[in-house]
């Protein structure tokens, strides 16, 4: 009876996953991302092997364990300390107060807006040890800045 119940919850979630559900977001360890090297799946805790990779920008191929992705979006992925991950929306608002970022766990597409930012380092950039806070919450501690990569299923070849 016990797999009945997990069958259900799994195809709760399946019927549950917005559209958007084929997007993938990767992390990578270093500053860019090369053939041979893994990638971090985000929401899955899961790896992939990177076969091939031609540029590390919007609308070119990245293939990952024998499949291939297009890229949508790379840029700075956000770990707070509160266990969120989250990444920039839009222009970056100066500031940062009124910026709207786009959580990526635990909870994808969740979007959250900051109204106050302190610049521990005194960079004039988030990064690891600044505070965020976001919503109505306490200013929340960066604990690390990583690249991410937005990607989706290409599309087949004719």
């Amino acid at each position: 009876m016990q797999n009945a119940g997990c069958t259900i919850f799994a195809l709760a979630l399946l019927f549950s996953a917005p559209l958007a559900a084929q997007t993938m977001v990767l992390e990578a360890e270093a500053e860019t991302v090369n053939p041979c090297d893994f990638v971090h799946v985000v929401f899955t805790c899961t790896e992939k092997h990177v076969d091939n990779v031609a540029a590390l920008s919007a609308g070119e191929l990245i293939q990952l364990d024998g499949e291939k992705f297009v890229i949508d979006w790379t840029g700075p992925g956000y770990h707070l300390e509160s266990g969120l991950v989250i990444e920039p929306l839009g222009q970056a608002v100066q500031g940062l107060r009124g910026q709207r970022w786009l959580e990526v766990y635990p909870q994808q597409e969740k979007v959250h807006t900051s109204h106050a930012w302190t610049d521990v380092d005194g960079n004039r950039a988030l990064s690891a040890s600044d505070t965020l806070a976001l919503d109505s919450g306490p200013a929340l501690r960066v604990e690390d800045v990583r690249l991410q990569l937005r990607v989706r299923p290409a599309p087949p070849e004719p």
